[in-house]
């Protein structure tokens, strides 16, 4: 019962809905049709570079990462990485280039399920905190990811 007003352009519709064709919103999909196709294409002769990872933080079109934050879990830009590292709180987080351990699993305690925090010297291998503390590592020679 009450008049109808379209969200982007406000244009007053009346009790029964004559939709018109969003402009903007089909040249948003055309464009992106148009990246996506041109990805398709490059696809088959670039077939031996890596496939860039996307920022986890932007919006609209993302940047290729050029750091993943291992305590965050995400993949940053060079714009979100600046970001990231101005703040205090995040002065110790482990940096890592992009695609090296990538896959959630790989930074995970397989025993405890935390990510791994710590490197055992004695055994050569990267470790979660509650290894160190209780677990098979506990008195070997450990020093921080960062570190190592």
């Amino acid at each position: 019962k009450a008049p109808y007003s379209c969200p982007m352009c406000k244009l007053q519709l009346g009790p029964i809905l004559e939709l018109q064709k969003n402009f903007q919103l089909c040249s948003i999909v055309e464009a992106f049709l148009a990246t996506t196709s041109k990805g398709q294409q490059g696809k088959g002769s670039a077939e031996g570079k890596k496939e860039a990872v996307p920022c986890d933080f932007c919006l609209g079109w993302p940047e290729p990462a050029v750091k993943t934050c291992l305590i965050c879990n995400a993949s940053l830009c060079q714009a979100h990485l600046n970001k990231h590292n101005a703040k205090a709180s995040q002065q110790e987080h482990v940096l890592v280039e992009v695609g090296t351990g990538s896959v959630v699993e790989e930074r995970m305690c397989l025993e405890h399920g935390r990510l791994l925090e710590c490197y055992c010297q004695d055994e050569g291998q990267y470790i979660c905190v509650l290894c160190s503390i209780a677990g098979c590592h506990k008195g070997h020679s450990i020093i921080t990811l960062k570190e190592a």
